[in-house]
């Protein structure tokens, strides 16, 4: 079967309707790319590090391009800028509350991971794991994303539920 969505379409159903968490003020799309905004003041219990970037610049911007789906794991590659500057590095300060509002939206804390090193960091999302969890039985072999579009190729075996 063939899923197609916009991206607003996307968010409201991961988000199940509820709003952005709070420490993400923003989430747009254009093309191939989601822009996110992240306030690193709601970012609950900070280390000293990220509590020394908030007093600098209390907002980052980054954009995630949509790079690879495979073997169940869809990849972004992600940019950050805060006041102007690159700050790709504080983007692995952000992984920790992503996780905990993703748990609180009921999506395993393992769902999104941010792997750093010396180029632009890739996000992970583990879509097959989040599946397995939330509707066992669909399986998704293909996502591409372009012009504001998910595009997704699955399959659904007799076991399919949602849970």
């Amino acid at each position: 079967m063939r899923i197609d969505l916009t991206f607003d379409e996307a968010r409201i159903l991961a988000l199940h309707g509820e709003p952005l968490p709070p420490v993400l003020t923003s989430l747009t799309c254009e093309d191939d790319t989601v822009y996110a905004t992240v306030d690193l003041r709601q970012v609950p219990s900070p280390p000293a590090a990220l509590r020394f970037a908030v007093a600098l610049t209390p907002t980052v911007h980054a954009a995630l391009r949509y790079e690879a789906y495979e073997a169940g794991v869809l990849r972004l590659r992600a940019t950050a800028t805060a006041a102007g500057l690159p700050v790709q590095r504080l983007l692995g300060f952000v992984e920790g509350p992503l996780r905990a509002a993703l748990v609180k939206q009921g999506f395993p804390g393992d769902a999104v991971t941010i792997v750093t090193g010396d180029g632009d960091p890739v996000v992970r999302v583990q879509v097959a794991e989040v599946l397995a969890q939330r509707a066992p039985g669909l399986h998704v072999t293909g996502v591409t994303f372009a012009d504001g579009r998910i595009v997704a190729e699955a399959g659904v075996d007799p076991s399919f539920r949602l849970a």
